[in-house]
């Protein structure tokens, strides 16, 4: 029987047994389309999250952050081991030919705004005029908040123009408006609305968002300064981190030592515990990028189980039927058959069951990125790499768990097999 034969027997016993073949296949299809699935996914995130950088500058924004020393004489942060908006400020002037922005970010809060007898939850968070440079927003209406806001404490306020198209009807009708924020200890704060912004979304966010439906309002900004001095109710300015937005051509990684050295020599020299460090858009997304190995790994894993349960199933049907077809066995072998052309029947069946198993998979696999893809609004194609290995694992499989049914089928006594019944 030549091979094109066996592929035809193969597939007309998979036609006579469809729902003993599916089971079989089962497995086969529950591992190949989580590989698939999940590598797609993955293309997703990162795209997503390129996006989100893109937005906030690209390889162009670095952070800079306090941490614990390795050799540190205490485990705890005093007031003092904060970075201060002096030293901030001093770092902005000393490297200023390679700065573009400095961005603050002090705190948040939540609370509730009580606009035209209705009540929305709004969240204040306390940034400088370099935030918007790294922020996924543009200013619509008015102006963001400036040097001036923060350095005298001004209770001024920029909200999303969703926020000021449902309370005031449009972007321009916002600007001077006064509005009162309860926070969740029930103190109230009046600010005055000075800008209004729209929030440039990737298409993840922007799918989070829509899953918010109406209620969401996005955040409303105000000085840092008021939100350490009035609402947080410090006595200066300090922060635990800093962003900063470097100009173009400028290497973030030697413009990131330069500065971590200097705050390090000039103000943590003597500190016992804590020093200043770094990150990059670059070595964030490595993170990002270790992350979704790990899962990648960790689901892979588990396709990977169901792949070999999937594979003992094909084992175990193809004995099933090694069984059901002693006598036709025993036929051929009384006819001449050699023992490799028993052998190459039953394994070209395993594999063509493997095969039309991880076909099935891939396909599903594609469908569940691509759903996934819909729903985040972001669309990426599987890995090429992913599909061929799952075909090839599939042929690995079908030939790993076929060859023992089929080798016993081989070394049947053509007379016993033809007195079985």
């Amino acid at each position: 029987m030549g091979f094109f034969e066996n592929i035809s027997v193969a597939l007309a016993g998979l036609k006579s047994n469809k729902m003993r073949a599916f089971l079989t296949m089962l497995g086969i299809i529950i591992g190949i389309s989580s590989v698939i699935a999940i590598s797609t996914l993955g293309s997703i995130m990162n795209a997503s999250v390129m996006d989100i950088f893109n937005s906030q500058g690209g390889s162009n924004l670095v952070g800079f952050q306090i941490r614990m020393k390795q050799d540190r004489a205490r485990d705890y942060y005093y007031s003092e081991d904060l970075i201060t908006i002096d030293m901030i400020n001093d770092v902005g002037e000393r490297f200023a030919d390679d700065i573009d922005a400095v961005a603050l970010y002090s705190n948040s809060s939540s609370g509730s705004m009580l606009l035209r007898h209705k009540e929305y939850d709004v969240s204040l968070n306390g940034v400088n005029p370099g935030y918007i440079k790294q922020s996924m927003s543009k200013v619509v209406a008015g102006r963001w908040i400036t040097d001036k806001d923060c350095e005298q404490n001004r209770s001024t306020c920029v909200i999303s123009d969703k926020m000021a198209k449902k309370v005031f009807g449009s972007e321009r009708g916002a600007i001077g408006k006064s509005v009162s924020v309860t926070l969740r200890d029930g103190r109230m704060l009046d600010f005055t609305v000075v800008g209004v912004y729209q929030e440039q979304l990737s298409a993840m966010m922007q799918a989070m968002v829509n899953m918010m439906g109406e209620d969401w309002s996005g955040d409303t900004y105000i000085p840092y300064s008021v939100m350490n001095r009035e609402i947080d109710g410090a006595v200066d300015d300090t922060f635990f981190y800093f962003y900063i937005n470097t100009k173009s051509g400028v290497d973030a990684t030697s413009f990131c030592e330069k500065v971590k050295s200097y705050m390090n020599n000039s103000y943590y020299r003597e500190n016992d515990a804590v020093e200043i460090y770094y990150q990059t858009a670059e070595s964030q997304m490595a993170m990002m990028d270790e992350v979704m190995g790990i899962l990648q790994l960790a689901i892979s894993v588990i396709a990977g189980i169901s792949l070999l349960v999937g594979g003992i199933g094909v084992m175990n049907i193809m004995l099933v039927s090694v069984t059901e077809r002693t006598r036709e066995i025993g036929v051929r072998k009384a006819m001449g058959a050699p023992n490799s052309a028993i052998r190459m029947q039953f394994i070209v069946e395993s594999i063509i069951i493997c095969l039309i198993g991880g076909v099935i998979g891939i396909l599903l696999g594609i469908a569940l990125g691509n759903l996934a893809g819909l729903i985040v609004g972001t669309m990426a194609p599987p890995s090429l790499d992913s599909i061929i290995l799952a075909v090839g694992f599939s042929m690995a499989i079908g030939i790993f768990f076929g060859y023992y049914p089929a080798n016993r089928a081989a070394k049947l006594d053509p007379i016993e097999a033809l007195r079985y019944e």
